[in-house]
């Protein structure tokens, strides 16, 4: 896996992480996300571990998310994998669909542009990631209409868009895990954070299973929604 042009777009907890993680095994990355001095800080924190350059770029429409590719390109000469990980969370009803548009813009748009706006700049044997939730698909949650129907979507979309872009040898999948604990540190024992079945799912195990996706090993693994939750969602 190592010595990929990796972008990471929206890094929270879980781009953390992952970053690291993507680090220590020789790749390089961009991070985004449009908090600039959060951004620094990874950077600052996280560059003895390997080459990483960050973006600051709010994402909310399809041209923040081809600037952000085409600023990518400033530093990359193309793109070897995609991890989009912009969140958000709003609960809401059908008597009250107050986070309708922004779910939708999160959680299924971004994404899409994203995709659309990288893969003239992937070549055979890159991978787009999407995170998704892994209830989404299996339960039907009360006061979470808009988030749900968004991430449903997203995992659908993942799935046709592994489809079209098979002649391209880009792969598409999906992590889909439940909560997401919104810490990380380096070096800790997190597998003590948690026990089969728990809601929370510590970022370390997210992005495990992101590594894999992104590595050669993977390779035959395409248009997959892979629940990272302990088995939560078999409740």
């Amino acid at each position: 896996m190592s010595g990929k042009n990796i972008l990471l777009a929206g890094t929270g907890e879980l781009g953390k992480a992952l970053t690291y993680d993507l680090l220590i095994n020789g790749n390089h990355v961009i991070i985004n996300s449009r908090n600039r001095e959060k951004l620094e800080k990874i950077v600052s924190e996280y560059s003895m571990y390997g080459k990483v350059n960050y973006i600051s770029e709010e994402l909310k429409d399809e041209q923040s998310c081809k600037n952000l590719i085409t600023k990518s390109l400033e530093t990359f000469k193309s793109i070897d994998s995609l991890v989009v990980m912009v969140g958000g969370f709003v609960e809401d009803t059908i008597e009250n669909l107050d986070g309708l548009d922004s779910m939708i813009l999160n959680h299924l748009k971004i994404p899409m542009y994203m995709a659309k706006h990288a893969t003239n700049h992937m070549g055979y044997g890159s991978s787009i990631i999407f995170v998704s939730n892994s209830s989404s698909s299996v339960k039907n949650k009360p006061n979470l209409l808009s988030y749900s129907i968004s991430k449903y979507a997203l995992e659908k979309a993942a799935k046709i868009m592994a489809l079209e872009l098979q002649s391209k040898g880009i792969r598409v999948n999906v992590v889909a895990p439940e909560y997401i604990i919104q810490n990380f540190q380096i070096g800790r024992d997190y597998m003590k954070m948690r026990k089969y079945g728990d809601l929370e799912t510590p970022p370390e195990d997210i992005s495990s299973v992101i590594n894999f996706l992104i590595d050669g090993k993977s390779s035959w693994i395409n248009g997959a929604v892979i629940p990272v939750d302990g088995g939560h969602s078999l409740k």
